[in-house]
């Protein structure tokens, strides 16, 4: 279980780095074998790593040449047969994460149609400027969104969007009174 966060600022400006760093505090307990940002115009994304496949080069984000970057809480199951599938790649690690970055290359957005597993990803396309959210169908690994006044952020869970600042809790407490009554909610 990794830790994703990301932020797209609405005037195109780089994204405060306090706030990415708040964000990817708040997700540390998901993963505790390393962490990683990417700023860039615009865009800044932050990774909370939980190493399971490739140790050694897995770091994230996975950026490449063209400027992308990919962050990801996933487990691709079918990566070997993607990676065989894929020719002519000069593969930068050997993590599982990385064939969706190429397939996104070569898809578009509907790169996450060939992932067969459990995933959220985000992919910054600068060419484009895209940023790019895929989640897994049955929603597995999580992923969180809020739009406001800063533009557009998201994370691995809504409570790092709290610690950021970029979402104010706001506790219904009707519905809280009728669990503790009547031990059920009406779900208002």
């Amino acid at each position: 279980m990794c830790g994703i966060a990301g932020i797209m600022t609405a005037d195109g400006t780089a994204p405060d780095a306090s706030v990415l760093l708040a964000l990817q505090a708040a997700l540390a307990h998901r993963g505790p074998d390393g962490e990683g940002l990417f700023i860039d115009d615009g865009i800044g994304l932050a990774h909370s790593r939980l190493a399971i496949i490739d140790l050694k080069t897995g770091d994230q984000p996975i950026q490449g040449l063209d400027g992308m970057a990919l962050i990801a809480n996933a487990e691709i199951y079918n990566y070997i047969e993607l990676r065989q599938e894929l020719t002519d790649v000069e593969w930068q690690t050997w993590s599982d994460c990385e064939p969706a970055l190429v397939l996104y290359r070569r898809k578009g957005i509907e790169f996450a149609d060939w992932l067969r597993g459990m995933y959220a990803v985000a992919i910054h396309d600068p060419g484009e400027g895209l940023l790019v959210l895929a989640r897994d169908p049955f929603g597995i690994k999580p992923l969180y969104y809020v739009e406001g006044e800063f533009g557009f952020a998201f994370a691995s869970e809504p409570s790092a969007l709290v610690a950021a600042g970029l979402v104010k809790p706001n506790l219904d407490d009707r519905p809280m009174n009728e669990l503790l009554q009547m031990q059920f909610t009406t779900g208002r």
